[in-house]
This record gives structure tokens, C-alpha cells and sequence, in this order.
């Protein structure tokens, strides 16, 4: 039995609460399997729409001890999962305008072996592709199109993921209304305000609290608890917070029955 395309973006829609246009993109990337031609209508297996619907979130424990930066694939990035590795990467690398805070932390930080820092990318919240980034350019001709972007953006070096991924890459995250790219337990500045004038302020309430939650490892409970304003003493918190992370073991793998390669 399958769900044609309508039925598929309704179940995925309403499960993840994101829009129509959202779960299309999750379709498209391959997530609920290859799409079937029945008729005049597209078909999609029931079985993997169940199990991609069954995936779990991340832990929390799992993303402060990664730390990793993620970037949202939205309109103009179309992914397939089951496209060659380096074709997925081309997709993702390239052009990513970064906060304030997160880019502090891009230029002076990498959690992993020779300064590496992990990277996860995500459509319609679900994990779709993890690489190591080993360094990064900007592109210096890309149009400034705001005024809150002073710099151009970067495009990242990367290569296939180590171990670490094994952990994340069949789970979703609890980011997929935040910025287009954060680092997990970065602070940031850019949580949307509430839009008073709108039907569903209580709605929009507890998704905001919900995302400010989502963003508290560590490093963002110390500067929160102490009052860290400087931006130095906000990168020497996160440096000792990626130290403590480099001396703890590597994420173990998946529990039985909820990983795999994806």
C-alpha cells in the first residue's frame, strides 16, 4: 500500500508542523523513498514514510558533545539522499551568510581532530548529509542584499564524516525554525520576535520558548547564568566548553533498531 503525493505531504506536514511546502522538499530529497508512477499519480511506500516519520530527535547530550554547525537546505538547494556523496556536498557548501555569534565562533573554533568542525545539514528538520569542514573562502562577488550582512559569504572545504555522524544521521533536530545556519549552544541573536497581530500569538509563544530551550547546551547556560556581554569572554567560554568536548569519548552509535546509513 502507498500514499500518493497529496496524502504524503499531509501526514508529513502535520507531523513535523511545518508547511506543505516543506514537506514537499523532504519528499523530493528521497527521504520517504523513491516515488512511484501509479496512473497519472505519484505513490510513495508506506513502510518508508512510516519510518521516516518514526525517526527520532536528536538528543540533546548527543548535540552538545557534537557541537555541530547546522544549516537548513531550503529553496534553491535541492538534495537527494541517494545522490553520490560529493554531489550532496557541492549542494551544501557553498554560500552560507552567518550570524554574529556564529561567526566568531567559525573563526576561531574546531571541535575536531586538526581543527575540523562538524557539519549537518537538514530538510524539513531531518538530517540529510554530515561532512567535516576543514576550512572555508568567502565569496567576495555574492550581492549584499540586507544591510545586516556586512560580509559576503562563506563557502566551506569539506570531507565525508567521521564517526561522530553515526549518531545524528538518521534523527531530526529541533532547529528547523531558527536561522538558515547556527552552531548547536552558540548564542544568537536572531529568535524571531512575536508577531502580535497574528491570530496564533500563543502558538508563536511557545515555539519561541520551545527554540530557546532547543539552543541551551552549555557554553549559552554559562553565559546566560554568569551575564557574558563581551564577545571575548563569550569565545573564552566556548573554548573552554570545546576543550572539555575534546576529552570526552566519540558519540556512541545509534541504539539497536533506530540507526543505519541513511
Amino acid at each position: 500500500m502507498g500514499f500518493n503525493t497529496r496524502e504524503a505531504i499531509r501526514r508529513i506536514g502535520e507531523h513535523q508542523a511545518i508547511a506543505h511546502v516543506e514537506a514537499n522538499r523532504a519528499l523530493s530529497a528521497g527521504l520517504a523513498g523513491p516515488g512511484h508512477r501509479v496512473g497519472s499519480a505519484i505513490v510513495y511506500d508506506e513502510r518508508a514514510l512510516a519510518d521516516l516519520l518514526a525517526r527520532p530527535r536528536c538528543p540533546d547530550a548527543t548535540l552538545d558533545r557534537v557541537r555541530p554547525v547546522i544549516v537548513r537546505l531550503g529553496r534553491g538547494r535541492d538534495i537527494r539522499i541517494d545522490q553520490p556523496w560529493a554531489e550532496q556536498a557541492e549542494i551544501v557548501r557553498r554560500n552560507w551568510y552567518l550570524p554574529f555569534f556564529p561567526s566568531l565562533m567559525l573563526d576561531r573554533w574546531g571541535c575536531l581532530e586538526d581543527g575540523r568542525f562538524p557539519l549537518v545539514a537538514t530538510v524539513a528538520s531531518w538530517v540529510v548529509f554530515g561532512a567535516e569542514v576543514t576550512g572555508h573562502s568567502y565569496d567576495q562577488t555574492a550581492p549584499r542584499r540586507t544591510r545586516n550582512r556586512r560580509t559576503p559569504p562563506r563557502t566551506f572545504e569539506v570531507e565525508p564524516p567521521g564517526a561522530w555522524f553515526e549518531a545524528i544521521q538518521r534523527t531530526w533536530l529541533p532547529l528547523e525554525h531558527g536561522p538558515a545556519v547556527t552552531i548547536w549552544g552558540a548564542p544568537t541573536s536572531t529568535l524571531r520576535d512575536v508577531d502580535w497581530l497574528r491570530a496564533d500569538v500563543e502558538e508563536q509563544k511557545q515555539r519561541l520558548e520551545d527554540e530557546r530551550r532547543a539552543r541551551s547546551a552549555p557554553v549559552l547556560r554559562e553565559i546566560m547564568q554568569v551575564g557574558l556581554t563581551n564577545a571575548d569572554d563569550i569565545l573564552r567560554a566556548w573554548d573552554r566548553q570545546n576543550q572539555a568536548g575534546q576529552n570526552q569519548a566519540t558519540p556512541p552509535p545509534p541504539e539497536a533498531g533506530r540507526g543505519g546509513a541513511a
